[in-house]
């Protein structure tokens, strides 16, 4: 009777768990082959100014309530104690926003990152995934893979100046998707590792090959040709080194035919490395083949930062103007000092960000996190450790230099899946009885249609704050239609106050002028930007005010050393300005927010 029970009890929960699985890989499928895929012309930038990030979080809102529904279908909550210790770890890294210094604001898009992906992990857990759902994931990272490596082939050899895709030909580096040659290489290098990880979990039939240890084999040949012309040192670095982990674990794990063959795959993906730079006439540039970088500059200033606040940190969302004022103060001080770089919002690494700003504290989570997940990594199977680190070691090393999580959502969710990858190889799983599902099951409900609909807006902001930026001549009511501006807040910021800067200038309206002013001067605060003084320094002269100017101009140069603010640039012009005016003379045409 009791062997019956189990059984039964074991049926019982293979029914509950079952219908739900395929939604939510379903979920992921979208996000990994078409979502992050999405191509809108942009204004640039990181996170949601770029298309495919607000594209993907529509997918991967549906993936989180799915495993939230699983939640509360079974009423149990299934977790490690790698979860308790993440969670431990994102509270700590909330923390500091409640410091009197943090902008909560500010840091509002980063902590609802982290914690979405602390969820995507607990999601995860829910799910009795067999061994071939749980490397389908892992298919699906590296499908993607192969669709920007194609894409990046296209950029570098077929696109022509004037494309439609806006790709510079002449620099020509293809970022794929991403907008951004080191995003592109360590998604590359990341795909490259995870080949020879599933090359080696695929077992020989009868000496006979399967389409999957081809397509595994090929991976090398497509992704290291373009990971070269990338000339991305993050990217030859972590595609090395991952590339050096794997080879013991092929060697011991894979059949010696599917090991010899990759190997014989890396030394083809370089011999048509070197073929396609011949034939094109391609050559790294000299800076991307020395060691010299602005990172050995503003990574040891952000250092500093955090020496000299070590507890509280300059405050949660204050980066860019904490730095270039702790740096102009440095240089003040001392000409030696390296004075700061304008427009730096992040220090290209991922530990001296959360530390400069938010001091000890966050610094101890993501330090107990990485060794908690190195724990895990230790508990795996003799002759696995190695290739479990190269898998993390693209991204890894990515953060150390660069920002990829705020570049790429699709580099997150990786991040997650790979965490989730090895503790489940040795976790020992909790239950947790939850009774009171209802703020779930309303969670569930409301989590992907607001995402939905906050994406969409998004994304038709982005195309017509886009479309106001390009189109000749310059027609406001494109700023008028812009229903949502929370996603684009310094830039529909800028669009619009400059407008009305433009409009005061050429209709001689000192009051749009002084507004104009009043948002400068409260933005520069925590938005110091040479182009913002520049402006303001010429709106004070319009209007007359040499001494307000002068003031302003030596703030500037005070800031930012290498400008020069002596004669300030003159007020961009709208084209056809005229019209411009007659159609928007007063002020209330000019909107203050918009829904």
């Amino acid at each position: 009777m009791t062997v019956l029970h189990v059984q039964g009890t074991r049926l019982a929960e293979q029914k509950i768990s079952k219908p739900m699985v395929r939604p939510f890989l379903t979920s992921l499928g979208f996000l990994f082959l078409l979502a992050m895929h999405y191509f809108q012309h942009n204004p640039g930038g990181s996170g949601l100014e770029l298309s495919f990030n607000a594209a993907s979080w529509i997918p991967f809102s549906f993936a989180i309530a799915f495993g939230l529904f699983e939640i509360c279908r079974q009423k149990t909550w299934r977790y490690s104690r790698l979860t308790l210790i993440l969670i431990v770890c994102c509270i700590l890294l909330t923390i500091p926003a409640l410091y009197p210094n943090a902008v909560g604001s500010e840091v509002l898009n980063r902590l609802s990152g982290l914690w979405a992906g602390m969820i995507f992990f607990i999601c995860l857990q829910q799910f009795s995934f067999s061994h071939r759902q749980r490397q389908r994931m892992l298919w699906m990272v590296l499908i993607a893979v192969w669709l920007q490596a194609i894409l990046g082939w296209c950029q570098f050899i077929w696109l022509e100046p004037g494309n439609a895709m806006g790709y510079d030909t002449v620099g020509n580096r293809p970022y794929g998707i991403f907008q951004q040659p080191n995003v592109m290489a360590s998604f590359l290098a990341t795909g490259l590792v995870l080949s020879a990880y599933l090359l080696a979990r695929i077992p020989m039939y009868r000496g006979k090959w399967s389409w999957q240890q081809l397509v595994l084999l090929l991976t090398p040949v497509v992704t290291i040709p373009v990971l070269v012309v990338l000339s991305s040192r993050t990217g030859w670095l972590g595609a090395i080194v991952g590339a050096g982990l794997m080879i013991p674990y092929l060697r011991r794990f894979a059949a010696k035919a599917p090991y010899r063959m990759w190997l014989l795959m890396i030394v083809l993906g370089l011999s048509a490395s070197w073929s396609l730079s011949s034939s094109t006439g391609w050559s790294p540039k000299e800076e991307r083949v020395s060691l010299e970088s602005a990172r050995s500059i503003h990574i040891p200033q952000a250092f500093n930062m955090f020496l000299k606040q070590p507890l509280t940190g300059y405050g949660y969302g204050t980066f860019e103007a904490s730095f270039i004022t702790q740096t102009a103060q440095w240089h003040q001080a001392d000409h030696d000092q390296h004075y700061g770089m304008a427009a730096l919002d992040h220090p290209h690494n991922e530990l001296l960000y959360w530390a400069s700003e938010g001091g000890i504290v966050p610094l101890i989570a993501l330090l107990l996190a990485a060794a908690a997940v190195l724990a895990k990594i230790k508990k795996a199977r003799e002759g696995t450790q190695l290739a479990l680190v190269g898998l993390f070691f693209p991204i890894t090393l990515h953060t150390q230099l660069e920002y990829p999580f705020y570049h790429s959502l699709a580099h997150w969710v990786i991040f997650i899946i790979l965490i989730y990858w090895v503790d489940n190889l040795t976790a020992k799983y909790f239950r947790f009885k939850a009774s009171y599902v209802l703020t779930i099951r309303a969670l569930v409900l409301l989590l992907p249609i607001a995402t939905t609909y906050f994406m969409t807006t998004t994304l038709y902001s982005g195309y017509l704050l886009t479309k106001y930026e390009t189109t000749k001549p310059v027609d406001v009511d494109y700023l008028l239609k812009v229903n949502n501006p929370w996603a684009w807040k310094n830039r529909f910021e800028w669009d619009l106050h400059v407008t009305q800067l433009q409009i005061g200038v050429a209709s001689n309206n000192p009051e749009l002028i002084n507004e104009y002013i009043q948002w400068a001067t409260q933005k520069a605060v925590s938005w110091p930007r040479p182009a913002l003084y520049q402006n303001l320094i010429a709106a004070y002269q319009v209007l007359g005010n040499p001494s307000q100017a002068e003031q302003i101009k030596q703030e500037a140069m005070y800031l930012f050393p290498d400008i020069d603010f002596s004669s300030s640039k003159a007020i961009p012009t709208l084209t056809n300005a005229d019209s411009v005016t007659k159609k928007h003379n007063n002020h209330s045409a000019i909107p203050e927010h918009s829904n």
